[in-house]
């Protein structure tokens, strides 16, 4: 299906990309109206839901291969820092406000349950999203609060006090709880918490870095096995890259073998059991609907501020990243697509970033359609404890 104005008329299939510039990696760029027009183009894809990421501080005892925080940090660990972050999160309210149903605040360190700050960080959490409750009232907002976690901790019952505490005000307070396929421990605290906190659990999500998709496809990982047994939500993250770690990101043929495999084996996981099972979705990206606070209350469309624009091949805007939109819509055809309805597109941060691998001749989603509307599923799941495969 060609998409339309909100008025019914058909739209150009690559009619702002004449104003766009070249990156030359020498500043920031921006331009309002093309940006505003790519902004109408998609708001047929634009999700209902939008989003605070807020990043209270980097500090963390842990070293991840995907995570490239400042690990010995002390940005934001305090109530005071953490509490200037108010006016940013009224001011995305107000943004947001008839544009989204619920506004989502997603609490990331760093580690935020981390036992070395369990004795005054969990008071102050309590009382910084009492005041947060208290601009959502005023704007007649949903909220929703999700605290990412590593589950590598042992005080869970501060932790567990502050989610009840919190739910009994009537601010929902769900886990999203990270899963390492490749390197951080899942014995000891990890496996632990999963039970302690298996009714808190909102959804168990994993990182697409090359390691991570190799050993998942590898399908050899029993601890895996049991907890998607366990639990119903699953959520693959693409990526986020950084400088000096392009190695991580999936190749273009390795990311759709990846799609294919979770077709075959694990279609239940989000966000492609929807590409899988419905004919229309928004975008996955949250971009149009999302700010970013970072622990020094800088703010970012969806990129790390440390980004610049000699890692990407569109001009770089942290503000608003419209622009990188509409370059990934023109490469591949989006708008002239018979994918429109049912595509939600890739992260277009990792798809710009300028050093990964692009090793296929055609958008990596239109090659996974096609491939899905002539393959029959076949569903290969479940696991033989026993004999340990398939």
């Amino acid at each position: 299906m060609v998409p339309k104005f909100p008025n019914g008329s058909l739209i150009p299939t690559r009619m702002i990309s004449t104003d766009r510039q070249q990156n030359n990696g020498l500043a920031e760029a921006a331009n309002p109206a093309a940006d505003a027009m790519t902004k109408i183009l998609l708001e047929t894809k634009r999700p209902d839901i939008a989003e605070i990421e807020m990043t209270l501080f980097e500090n963390c005892h842990l070293n991840c291969s995907f995570c490239h925080h400042d690990k010995k940090s002390h940005v934001g660990l305090s109530r005071a820092e953490i509490f200037s972050k108010i006016p940013l999160v009224e001011e995305h309210v107000i943004k947001m406000k008839n544009r989204a149903d619920v506004i989502q605040i997603n609490m990331l360190g760093g580690e935020l349950f981390q036992d070395r700050i369990s004795e005054w960080a969990y008071d102050v959490y309590y009382d910084f999203m009492v005041e947060i409750k208290k601009i959502y009232d005023e704007h007649k907002q949903n909220i929703k609060v999700v605290w990412v976690t590593s589950f590598q901790f042992v005080k869970r019952d501060r932790v567990q006090k502050l989610l009840d505490d919190l739910n009994a005000i009537d601010i929902p307070s769900y886990i999203i709880c990270s899963y390492d396929f490749d390197g951080r421990p899942t014995k000891g605290p990890y496996a632990k918490n999963i039970e302690y906190f298996a009714d808190y659990i909102t959804s168990i999500n994993m990182v697409a870095t090359v390691p991570s998709v190799e050993r998942f496809m590898a399908d050899d990982d029993e601890y895996f096995h049991y907890l998607y047994e366990k639990f119903d939500n699953f959520y693959f993250d693409d990526y986020i890259p950084d400088k000096g770690f392009s190695h991580l990101i999936p190749s273009d043929s390795l990311y759709l073998e990846f799609l294919k495999f979770v077709y075959h084996n694990y279609p239940d996981i989000n966000p492609i059991k929807d590409l899988i099972n419905n004919d229309k979705n928004h975008m996955h990206c949250l971009a149009l609907n999302k700010v970013t606070i970072f622990p020094d209350n800088s703010t970012s469309n969806c990129r790390w501020d440390r980004y610049t624009p000699e890692d990407f091949n569109t001009p770089l805007h942290r503000k608003d990243n419209a622009s990188m939109m509409q370059a990934y819509m023109d490469e591949n055809g989006c708008l002239s697509c018979k994918w429109w309805d049912k595509c939600g597109f890739r992260c277009y941060t990792q798809w710009d970033w300028k050093t990964r691998e692009r090793d296929l001749p055609d958008c990596i989603m239109r090659l996974w359609f096609n491939y899905m509307d002539k393959t029959p599923q076949n569903l290969i799941t479940g696991f033989n404890y026993d004999e340990t495969k398939k």
